[in-house]
């Protein structure tokens, strides 16, 4: 993406998780945050992927499906017009719904759901429902049908 080479990006906020590699340096990203969770001295394992999850929901939440417009703008790349009404999420592949991109990113969501869950005992029922609150409130914001959607009209 240089300036000047003849074809410009035409959302550069978006189209990186399309790149090579990006989806591997976002695993390996999600590992490296775990690892470093895990070294921290007391933390057992079911806390440290709880925490994992519960950040990683919020922290998705708030930048693919809170906040609206280009999240990378650049000199170089044309912002179609209406984009500043949209959020990242509605944004990625032109809001075509089941595309490669968006199943990884409900697929990372599923997993580590499924992580955090499987690491935590029966008797942590904290820790169970505030990763169920995080996994449901990120899985739900990346259905189709929440697509544009604003519920109670918050975030308009």
């Amino acid at each position: 993406m240089q300036a000047g080479h003849g074809s410009a990006p035409g959302d550069v906020g978006v189209s990186w998780l399309h790149g090579k590699g990006s989806w591997l340096f976002y695993i390996g990203l999600l590992a490296a945050v775990r690892h470093v969770l895990g070294l921290l001295p007391g933390v057992p394992p079911h806390v440290a992927w709880s925490v994992l999850n519960i950040g990683h929901a919020a922290l998705t939440f708030v930048t693919f499906h809170w906040l609206k417009g280009n999240p990378f703008p650049t000199y170089w790349s044309l912002t179609p017009a209406g984009i500043d009404a949209c959020t990242w999420w509605e944004q990625l592949d032109r809001r075509w719904q089941q595309t490669p991109a968006r199943k990884f990113c409900v697929a990372v969501v599923l997993a580590l759901w499924v992580l955090a869950v499987e690491a935590t005992p029966a008797s942590a029922w904290g820790w169970h429902a505030a990763n169920g609150v995080a996994f449901g409130v990120v899985f739900v914001a990346k259905l189709p049908v929440m697509d544009q959607v604003r519920i109670f009209g918050i975030n308009r």
